[in-house]
């Protein structure tokens, strides 16, 4: 007797939990397929400069590859990125670098020191202060990477470690 009621109750539960289930996946993928979708086009954006100026997507340039790298200066493979890129920079001056990171402006400065990027006209440092950008275009890792062409349309999208010259080999940024 009791069994039967055991029985009774696990068929009524598991439907419903197996229903909640689906719905909570469905409603995740629709999230994850929006913020997705909004990364289509460069999307709105403020940031501020490590020397305290403003940089939002209208600052992108109009005719060039633009490239926005979410980093964090203690991140070895981003550090490896940075290192990697200020080897053949000179190969890439016609493309826009956005370099961001939600660490302290200190150590953004020092990072961008560092490897020798701070002061090349095409390479932007950013703050991301309350990682507002970050969560905005539903980043989950560092480094993150997105590729725009020259009509801001997107080009390649990266989530995790690669190799700047895979990345830079992976579009013809002579377009």
């Amino acid at each position: 007797m009791k069994n039967k009621k055991t029985l009774k109750i696990l068929a009524a539960v598991i439907p419903l939990c197996l229903i909640g289930l689906l719905v909570y996946l469905f409603y995740n993928f629709q999230k994850k397929k929006e913020k997705t979708d909004a990364l289509k086009n460069a999307p709105a954006f403020h940031l501020t400069t490590i020397d305290g100026g403003t940089f939002t997507q209208e600052n992108l340039a109009e005719d060039q590859i633009k490239i926005i790298l979410y980093f964090s200066p203690d991140c070895h493979f981003c550090q490896a990125e940075a290192k990697e890129l200020s080897t053949v920079y000179d190969q890439y001056q016609n493309i826009q670098w956005i370099w961001v990171a939600s660490e302290p402006l200190n150590e953004i400065k020092e990072f961008a020191r560092k490897y020798h990027l701070n002061t090349q006209s095409n390479m932007y440092w950013c703050h991301d202060e309350m990682a507002t950008f970050y969560r905005k275009l539903g980043m989950k890792t560092v480094p993150y990477i997105l590729v725009y062409d020259k009509n801001n349309h997107l080009l390649k999208r990266n989530a995790g470690a690669i190799k700047i010259e895979k990345l830079l080999t992976s579009f013809d940024e002579k377009k």
